[in-house]
């Protein structure tokens, strides 16, 4: 994905540009000079919108093109707007290390068997070289069953990238379905409790009969 931005001059103050529909920001990186930049604020949002935390992105400004991460995005507390954006440009081939989002495909069976699922990381930290590193991971759970789990292990990873989790942590399990006792049959339990430590034992009503 690809997103345009000029340079901004120091003078240039944050809350004018702000005025002016525009958000500050700062392109930095170990091979590239840090230069202050400044993006047209409708094009940021609807990009955040479409894009992950390890989305890969092409930024342009002043006649230079760099593959970058949006490394930070400040917000106005209040209303939520931005007010800042920092861009990061690694080095091709830099070993990185990013969360990245998993997306669940298709209904488990066990969830057809009336099983609940657990999404226990939703993201995971992974590490690998820049161009290995995917926007998400798309994992298809339709065939695990009740008491199933998917692992780390049994993840499909691009060459290169590897997992910061244990290879037997649990991505997403199906748990069985709980049981849901009503009111009436707490009471009938309760009172086929009572009802049976009420019962004399066999040897003690043979005695008191004689």
């Amino acid at each position: 994905m690809k997103i345009v931005a000029r340079i901004r001059s120091p003078k240039e103050k944050p809350r004018a540009l702000r005025r002016q529909g525009l958000v500050p920001g700062v392109v930095y990186g170990p091979h590239i000079q840090s230069t202050p930049i400044a993006v047209e604020y409708k094009t940021l949002e609807r990009l955040v919108a479409q894009i992950t935390r390890s989305t890969r992105l092409e930024l342009e400004y002043d006649g230079e093109k760099h593959f970058v991460f949006i490394k930070e995005l400040q917000r106005d507390p209040i209303t939520d707007r931005f007010l800042h954006v920092d861009f990061y440009a690694p080095e091709p081939g830099q070993i990185m290390s990013l969360d990245i989002p998993i997306r669940l495909v298709g209904t488990p069976e066990g969830v057809k068997a009336g099983g609940l699922l657990e999404h226990i990381h939703e993201e995971i930290p992974v590490e690998g070289p820049l161009e290995a590193i995917p926007p998400y991971l798309e994992v298809d759970i339709s065939q695990l069953g009740l008491d199933e789990a998917l692992l780390v292990k049994d993840l499909s990873l691009p060459e290169g990238l590897r997992v910061l989790l244990p290879e037997d942590e649990a991505i997403v399990t199906i748990l069985p379905p709980k049981v849901v006792v009503t009111e009436e049959e707490a009471a009938e339990e309760v009172a086929e409790e009572t009802a049976e430590g009420a019962a004399p034992a066999e040897g003690e009503e043979e005695e008191g009969t004689s």
